[in-house]
C-alpha cells in the first residue's frame, strides 16, 4: 500500500502521517508513505515565510522514526501546486492520496480551492481529505453511513479500529418518520443519521464524498468535529 500525504503546514503533515499509520496499522509491513510539500513562491511575496526543508519535514520524520515501513519525503518550489500534486501522485503510482485541508476550504463548491481541483484531475485515484478542526489524540471516530454506497468506508477503517483498540460506532440511515415528519406533503431534508443523537465526545467523522456533498451544511454545524472524507476513484 503506497500512500501520498500532501500538506502545506508541517503540523498538518505530522497529523496526516500519524493518521495514515493508524489507518493501515494492520498492514504496516506493506505500507509505504511519501510525504509531499510544495513550497509556493507566491506565499513569500504575500508575507508568509518560506521554511527550510528540515523545518518542513522535521515533524513527519520524528513520527516516522523507528517505523517498520518505507518512508520518503519530496519537496520542491513551485506555484503550480495542483499540477505538482497530480504529477507526484502519478509518478509514484500511489494507491491513496491523503490531503490536509483547513475548514475554510469547504465552500459552496463543497471541497473548494486546490483540493477540489486535485479531486477533479485525479478522478481515477482514491483520495481522502482530512478537514481538520483541531483534531488531537486520542482519536474518537464515528462512521456516518447512510447507505450501501458507504461500504468502502468499512475496509478503509479496519486498521484505525485496530489501532485505537475498540470498534468504531456507525451512525446509519434513518427515515423521515423517525425524525417526527408525518405529513407527506411537508418538505424536510432526509438526514442519513441522527445528529441530535450523536456522541459529542467524537472528534473525527469518517464519511464518503457523496454523503458530504449531500449534507455538508448540516455536518459543519458540529463544533470540534473533524472530517475524514473518502472519495473512491472511478
Amino acid at each position: 500500500m503506497k500512500v501520498l500525504i500532501s500538506f502545506a503546514n508541517p503540523k498538518m503533515g505530522a497529523k496526516l502521517f500519524g493518521l495514515t499509520r493508524a489507518l493501515y496499522s494492520k498492514s504496516v509491513q506493506n505500507l509505504s508513505i511519501v510525504a509531499l510539500h510544495i513550497v509556493s513562491v507566491e506565499s513569500q511575496s504575500e508575507g508568509f515565510p518560506i521554511l527550510e526543508e528540515d523545518e518542513i519535514f522535521k515533524a513527519v520524520r520524528e513520527e516516522a522514526s523507528g517505523s517498520e515501513f518505507s518512508f520518503e519525503t519530496v519537496g520542491f518550489p513551485s506555484d503550480w501546486i495542483v499540477p505538482g500534486i497530480v504529477e507526484i501522485a502519478k509518478s509514484k503510482e500511489v494507491d491513496l492520496l491523503l490531503l490536509g485541508a483547513a475548514r475554510s476550504l469547504f465552500s459552496e463548491d463543497l471541497l473548494g480551492g486546490k483540493v477540489g481541483e486535485v479531486l477533479r484531475q485525479l478522478s481515477d485515484l482514491d483520495i481522502a481529505v482530512l478537514a481538520d478542526n483541531g483534531l488531537n489524540s486520542p482519536i474518537e471516530p464515528v462512521i456516518y453511513s447512510p447507505s450501501l454506497e458507504s461500504a468502502p468506508l468499512f475496509p478503509f477503517s479496519v486498521g484505525l479500529s485496530s489501532y485505537i483498540e475498540k470498534p468504531i460506532p456507525v451512525l446509519s440511515g434513518v427515515n423521515q418518520t423517525e425524525l417526527g415528519i408525518k405529513q407527506a406533503g411537508q418538505f424536510k431534508p432526509w438526514l442519513p443519521f441522527s445528529l441530535a443523537a450523536s456522541d459529542q465526545s467524537k472528534n473525527l467523522a469518517i464519511l464518503d464524498y457523496g454523503t458530504y456533498k449531500s449534507f455538508h451544511s448540516v455536518l459543519l454545524d458540529r463544533k470540534g468535529l473533524s472530517f475524514l472524507i473518502l472519495r473512491k476513484g472511478t
